[in-house]
């Protein structure tokens, strides 16, 4: 990488690795929906060494790549259009490897869309497996949604951060867990990325009880374009009640009532779910695949 200087990103890069990462969506797919607050958000992880597990490629002082590594086996790795054709994504690709073998992962694992056909094509020839389907959802909103629908029994219960924050997260961590390599990472990584979260407030957590026990969560994202479902999660025994449709519906009305109209998520093959966001007039906007590779 003959003129380039190399050397970890740090919080005050959050401008320039949205800059970098918002022009490579535009390129490929597009549409730019990364933002600052996303990786600011993922800082504030406790587990979370920037020194460790992320790398800035610069041309003189313009940030033009990045990688980074989050939980046990995700890794991000965006390239300046201006700049692919340089070797930097195959200098990226073994250095997500070495960082993630240092920190004690045993797999490293990429999101690429069905547009990267380079990038699919690099990890490929190196050995990665494309595994599961992934899908981004929107719906654009033509008016408010009527008020979400609940069998007996259940209620929406505003949800309060010191009372709530670990009962919400065993939902999540026991749903998420019921699939195939997934992780919904530590409380403490999951409360300081969704609470600590620039721009956080209650709302942004939806949860649906059953007696005193919540039995439902959404968690919301909001950026200036749209209302983001980030996880979406129901416990087992509750399933099939409506529960998840309610939680929807609540969520696309916190989005209206926010003045958005749009609202997005993203879920994979993995939870069966697309069936329902379907169902809910949500359509697929982006598709790709998890590629993996064992370290």
């Amino acid at each position: 990488m003959k003129g380039l200087s190399t050397a970890p990103l740090a919080v005050g890069d959050a401008s320039a690795v949205a800059r970098v990462w918002r022009a490579c969506e535009a390129h490929d797919d597009g549409e730019a929906m990364e933002t600052e607050e996303d990786f600011v958000g993922s800082t504030k992880r406790p587990s979370m060494d920037l020194d460790r597990q992320s790398i800035a490629v610069r041309d003189e002082d313009t940030l033009v790549a990045l990688g980074w590594l989050v939980g046990e086996r995700q890794a991000f790795v965006h390239v300046l259009p201006a700049y692919r054709g340089r070797g930097i994504g195959t200098y990226l690709l073994r250095w997500t490897q070495d960082a993630g073998r240092a920190i004690g992962n045993t797999a490293t694992c990429q999101t690429l869309t069905e547009n990267e056909h380079a990038a699919r094509a690099l990890l490929e020839a190196d050995g990665y497996d494309r595994t599961w389907e992934e899908w981004v959802f929107d719906i654009r909103l033509e008016r408010e949604p009527d008020p979400p629908l609940l069998p007996p029994g259940y209620a929406i219960r505003e949800f309060v951060p010191g009372r709530d924050a670990r009962a919400v997260y065993d939902v999540i961590d026991t749903a998420f867990g019921e699939w195939p390599d997934a992780d919904a990472g530590t409380f403490e990584d999951w409360a300081g990325e969704t609470l600590g979260r620039p721009g956080f407030v209650s709302g942004h957590i939806v949860t649906v009880v059953a007696g005193e026990a919540i039995v439902g969560v959404a968690v919301l994202i909001e950026d200036e374009a749209a209302i983001w479902v980030g996880q979406l999660a129901v416990a087992r025994e509750h399933r099939g009640r409506g529960v998840a449709r309610a939680l929807l519906t609540r969520s696309f009305g916190f989005g209206w009532r926010a003045g958005l109209r749009r609202c997005g998520l993203g879920t994979d093959s993995r939870t069966g779910a697309r069936g329902l966001y379907e169902h809910v007039g949500m359509r697929v906007t982006r598709t790709g695949w998890d590629y993996v590779k064992p370290l």
